[in-house]
């Protein structure tokens, strides 16, 4: 058996903008799995910079951000700071000849992320957004019994993004630093419903969510926050059920497709690899939905359990190895992007303010 084009590829050298929490699972556990080198590390204080430097491997420390972003050994710039940065330094990184890896949400909002999408038309890098769960096959498994007719017919789509409420003093809790649920969580959400479009509407035009209903209750200390919402979409005329919240009483990471005789979740798509089931129930031929629901056959498949942040390194490896410029990629983070602008007009919250200039 032949080698994979992704183990082929020269290991990337890494630069780091922040020593983040993200970017331990992002970074530091996916490239050890990878192989990728740890070349350099920049944060706010240099001797965090240093100390993290040290605590992690990295080869070298730049004495501030745009000392990395220099660095014309650097393969990839990974970009785990606050929400509302994103945007800002991801542009830097590009205009910097850099191609990023960088965290969601891409940007505060749709002008901002349309402001870095035009630098993307003459750079010579590119950006990808860190909506890691794709890459993982649990996801592909998913879509691949829908597809089968595992569950019939498809009727109805849950998604949750929930987790208990991070410290006041945390910056997903920051107006001006691009917080709230729907920015911190509910991406995911969007994202995955746009990305069961494409691979489940009708080929060659994906289906493409339709906002119907949104609730949001904002966050107490600071009104112009979403600390949880609730949703209802359609999708190619499946209604899609999604609710985000920053204040739950516990972690929920679930999507659940509903058919007309049986359905599929998968308990934690995000991180897959933290579960590891993908629960089947029903699927019967003649099994109406509310039979499979109620206690139908139910089988448990076991999902890979390597990172879905290792399957993503890889995957951009090869993107940059290949000279890659993923254009169906931004346009599905676009359409998310415009979808959080959507719901946040909808409850009649500010849009987050952007920091980038044309």
């Amino acid at each position: 058996m032949s080698a994979s084009p992704h183990a082929e590829a020269a290991p990337l050298r890494i630069g780091m903008l922040g020593a983040s929490r993200i970017a331990e699972l992002a970074i530091l556990e996916a490239s050890a799995a990878t192989g990728e080198i740890l070349a350099a590390v920049a944060a706010r204080d240099p001797e965090r910079a240093r100390a993290y430097a040290a605590e992690h491997g990295f080869a070298r420390v730049h004495e501030d951000y745009g000392a990395l972003l220099a660095d014309d050994s650097l393969d990839l710039v990974y970009i785990g700071l606050p929400n509302g940065l994103h945007a800002e330094w991801t542009a830097r990184a590009l205009d910097a000849g850099r191609n990023v890896l960088v965290e969601k949400p891409f940007a505060a909002n749709l002008a901002e992320f349309d402001r870095v999408a035009a630098r993307l038309e003459a750079a010579e890098g590119w950006a990808w957004e860190a909506f890691h769960y794709a890459d993982h096959p649990a996801l592909a498994r998913l879509i691949a019994i829908v597809r089968d007719g595992g569950i019939g017919r498809l009727r109805r789509i849950e998604v949750r993004m929930e987790m208990p409420a991070p410290p006041a003093s945390d910056p997903r809790w920051s107006f001006d630093l691009a917080g709230g649920a729907m920015m911190d969580l509910g991406c995911y959400a969007l994202n995955v419903l746009l990305l069961l479009g494409e691979e489940l509407g009708a080929d060659p035009t994906p289906a493409i969510p339709q906002l119907r209903t949104a609730r949001a209750v904002p966050y107490a200390p600071d009104p112009r926050v979403d600390a949880t919402v609730e949703a209802e979409l359609s999708l190619a005329g499946i209604p899609v059920d999604l609710r985000t919240s920053m204040e739950s009483d516990g972690w929920d990471f679930s999507l659940r497709l509903v058919g007309d005789t049986g359905e599929v979740l998968l308990p934690n798509f995000v991180k897959p690899q933290e579960d590891g089931r993908l629960i089947v129930r029903g699927g019967g031929a003649g099994a109406g939905a509310a039979e499979a629901a109620g206690g139908a056959a139910e089988r448990v498949e076991r999902v890979s359990g390597t990172s879905s942040y290792a399957f993503q390194l890889r995957r951009i490896r090869a993107a940059v190895r290949g000279g890659e410029r993923a254009t169906a990629l931004l346009a599905r983070s676009r359409r998310t992007m415009a979808l959080i602008d959507e719901i946040s007009l909808a409850n009649g919250l500010p849009l987050r303010p952007g920091r980038l200039a044309d």
